[in-house]
């Protein structure tokens, strides 16, 4: 008789759970009443919230691949 093992991959621990925020939360702008999300980490909603600088992530491209 042949023998046959088992095949698969190693455990890996969960990803972390999303962060959220305080429930009940309102856009910080004067006269705005927008309801904020629990993901929102922001004080304003999307209309009212100040222009934050671009992080790029990912994958860097080589200086050959991007002349």
């Amino acid at each position: 008789m042949s023998e046959q093992g088992y095949k698969g991959a190693a455990i890996r621990s969960l990803p972390r759970p999303t962060k959220q925020y305080t429930t009940g939360r309102v856009c910080g702008q004067q006269g705005c009443e927008t309801k904020l999300s629990v993901y929102n980490k922001w004080a304003f909603c999307w209309q009212h919230e100040p222009v934050h600088s671009y992080v790029p992530r990912g994958k860097r491209r080589s200086r050959k691949a991007a002349a």
